[in-house]
Protein backbone atom coordinates (compact mmCIF):
# COMPACT_ATOMS: atom_id res chain seq x y z
CA UNK A 1 0.00 0.00 0.00
CA UNK A 2 3.16 2.55 0.59
CA UNK A 3 3.30 2.36 -3.30
CA UNK A 4 0.14 3.76 -4.04
CA UNK A 5 0.17 6.27 -1.36
CA UNK A 6 3.45 7.05 -2.49
CA UNK A 7 2.54 7.98 -6.25
CA UNK A 8 -0.56 9.67 -5.33
CA UNK A 9 1.47 12.00 -3.21
CA UNK A 10 3.85 12.17 -5.86
CA UNK A 11 1.33 12.51 -8.61
CA UNK A 12 -0.17 15.74 -6.13
CA UNK A 13 3.37 17.56 -6.20
CA UNK A 14 3.81 16.89 -10.12
CA UNK A 15 0.35 18.96 -10.81
CA UNK A 16 1.56 21.56 -8.42
CA UNK A 17 4.77 21.58 -9.84
CA UNK A 18 3.27 22.27 -12.93
CA UNK A 19 0.64 24.21 -12.57
CA UNK A 20 1.04 26.72 -9.84
CA UNK A 21 3.76 28.61 -11.75
CA UNK A 22 1.57 29.05 -14.98
CA UNK A 23 -1.41 30.02 -12.70
CA UNK A 24 0.88 32.82 -10.78
CA UNK A 25 0.28 35.51 -13.27
CA UNK A 26 -3.49 35.03 -13.98
CA UNK A 27 -5.95 36.72 -11.59
CA UNK A 28 -7.53 35.17 -8.75
CA UNK A 29 -10.93 34.30 -9.53
CA UNK A 30 -12.45 33.32 -5.59
CA UNK A 31 -11.37 30.38 -3.55
CA UNK A 32 -8.70 27.88 -4.99
CA UNK A 33 -11.33 24.88 -4.39
CA UNK A 34 -9.41 22.36 -6.82
CA UNK A 35 -6.79 22.50 -4.08
CA UNK A 36 -9.04 21.18 -1.96
CA UNK A 37 -10.58 18.16 -4.43
CA UNK A 38 -7.52 17.55 -6.37
CA UNK A 39 -5.37 15.80 -3.69
CA UNK A 40 -8.45 14.35 -1.81
CA UNK A 41 -10.08 12.98 -5.23
CA UNK A 42 -6.25 11.34 -6.05
CA UNK A 43 -6.00 10.14 -2.16
CA UNK A 44 -9.47 8.41 -2.67
CA UNK A 45 -8.80 6.94 -5.80
CA UNK A 46 -5.14 4.94 -4.44
CA UNK A 47 -7.46 3.82 -1.27
CA UNK A 48 -10.64 2.72 -3.65
CA UNK A 49 -7.39 1.13 -5.73
CA UNK A 50 -6.00 -0.42 -2.49
CA UNK A 51 -9.93 -1.70 -1.59
CA UNK A 52 -10.94 -3.43 -4.73
CA UNK A 53 -6.98 -4.56 -5.99
CA UNK A 54 -5.39 -5.98 -2.80
CA UNK A 55 -3.63 -8.22 -4.74
CA UNK A 56 -0.96 -5.12 -5.80
CA UNK A 57 -0.31 -4.34 -2.39
CA UNK A 58 0.63 -7.96 -0.79
CA UNK A 59 4.20 -8.45 0.14
CA UNK A 60 3.89 -11.75 -2.60
CA UNK A 61 1.12 -10.82 -4.82
CA UNK A 62 -0.56 -13.78 -5.97
CA UNK A 63 2.23 -15.89 -5.48
CA UNK A 64 1.66 -15.91 -1.86
CA UNK A 65 1.31 -19.45 -0.63
CA UNK A 66 -0.29 -20.87 2.40
CA UNK A 67 0.34 -24.24 3.32
CA UNK A 68 -3.22 -26.29 4.04
CA UNK A 69 -1.65 -28.85 6.18
CA UNK A 70 -0.12 -25.96 8.69
CA UNK A 71 -0.15 -27.98 11.90
CA UNK A 72 1.05 -25.72 14.21
CA UNK A 73 -1.15 -22.94 13.72
CA UNK A 74 -3.58 -22.72 15.97
CA UNK A 75 -7.46 -21.92 14.85
CA UNK A 76 -9.64 -19.66 16.86
CA UNK A 77 -12.95 -18.05 17.18
CA UNK A 78 -13.15 -14.57 15.74
CA UNK A 79 -13.75 -11.60 18.26
CA UNK A 80 -15.67 -8.65 17.39
CA UNK A 81 -12.89 -6.44 16.58
CA UNK A 82 -12.85 -9.21 13.56
CA UNK A 83 -15.89 -8.05 12.66
CA UNK A 84 -16.25 -4.80 12.48
CA UNK A 85 -12.66 -5.12 10.39
CA UNK A 86 -14.24 -6.97 8.10
CA UNK A 87 -17.45 -5.14 7.95
CA UNK A 88 -15.30 -1.75 6.98
CA UNK A 89 -14.18 -3.56 4.36
CA UNK A 90 -17.05 -4.31 3.13
CA UNK A 91 -18.54 -0.62 3.60
CA UNK A 92 -14.95 1.27 2.17
CA UNK A 93 -14.97 -0.91 -1.14
CA UNK A 94 -18.60 0.96 -1.54
CA UNK A 95 -18.21 4.14 -0.55
CA UNK A 96 -14.42 4.77 -1.32
CA UNK A 97 -15.24 4.45 -5.34
CA UNK A 98 -18.15 6.85 -4.63
CA UNK A 99 -16.24 9.21 -2.85
CA UNK A 100 -13.47 9.13 -5.16
CA UNK A 101 -15.89 9.70 -8.27
CA UNK A 102 -17.49 12.90 -6.57
CA UNK A 103 -13.91 14.67 -5.64
CA UNK A 104 -12.99 13.85 -8.88
CA UNK A 105 -16.36 15.65 -10.49
CA UNK A 106 -15.12 18.48 -7.85
CA UNK A 107 -12.04 18.91 -9.53
CA UNK A 108 -13.04 19.00 -13.00
CA UNK A 109 -15.60 21.87 -11.95
CA UNK A 110 -12.78 24.05 -9.96
CA UNK A 111 -10.71 23.43 -12.68
CA UNK A 112 -12.97 24.74 -15.42
CA UNK A 113 -14.35 27.56 -13.50
CA UNK A 114 -10.49 28.63 -12.86
CA UNK A 115 -10.58 28.20 -9.21
CA UNK A 116 -6.83 27.08 -9.27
Amino acid sequence: MVWIWTFAVVMVVLVGAAVLPRRAEQPRQGFPWFWLSFPTAVLLVAASLYMWLPTITWTGGLLTYMPLTNKSAFMGIAGPEFYWRTQMVHVGAWALPVLALTAVGLSVWAWRRGRV
